[in-house]
């Protein structure tokens, strides 16, 4: 067990079965490899990608299908064979959240998420090619036009997806 002293939550104590390699970085950072995820709060849908490398360095990620059902991640095999995906079902996708100080306007970067294989822990950002994904998509537009489309619901249902609803995004061409 490692202690790691962080700028957001202080000093954490991380198991090495809880760290997360990404040998590729993210994007901007290819020096930070190892990172660990941790809960923004119990019911919130968003996480903490929390470098162990730099204390100061933590990312706000989310399922993008919780507030994007029909987001899809195409990628080549190829692209992700160092992450040892078997099977579609074994990857996680997050895309990271940028929260500005009035939280209807955070945004989601569509186009480059990160995907995960939390059999071995390993994972990586994609740059993807489909257009219609921006780097800054608004999240908040989005949960309303699911919500539109879903006007018979309760609001509580249309504003926050079911979790246990989402399925891979991922498709291996």
């Amino acid at each position: 067990m490692a202690k790691i002293t962080t700028t957001r939550f202080g000093e954490i104590e991380v198991q090495e079965s809880d760290t997360l390699k990404l040998p590729q970085g993210l994007i901007g950072f290819p020096e930070l490899n190892t990172f660990v995820l941790l809960d923004h709060d119990k019911d919130s849908p968003f996480k903490w990608l929390q470098s162990l490398e730099d204390g100061a360095l933590a990312f706000v990620l989310i399922n993008p299908l919780l507030f994007y059902p029909s987001y899809t991640v195409e990628v080549a095999e190829a692209e992700v064979q160092d992450l040892g995906l078997v099977k579609e079902e074994d990857a996680v996708v997050s895309v990271i959240v940028t929260m500005p100080t009035n939280p209807e306007n955070m945004t989601a970067n569509l186009k480059a998420p990160l995907i995960f294989n939390l059999k071995n822990r390993l994972g990586k950002q994609l740059i993807l090619n489909q257009t219609e994904y921006s780097i800054r998509h608004h999240i908040m537009d989005e949960m309303k036009k699911t919500a539109g489309a879903t006007a018979t619901q309760a609001p509580s249902e249309t504003m926050i997806p079911d979790r246990t609803k989402t399925a891979s995004a991922v498709s291996l061409k």
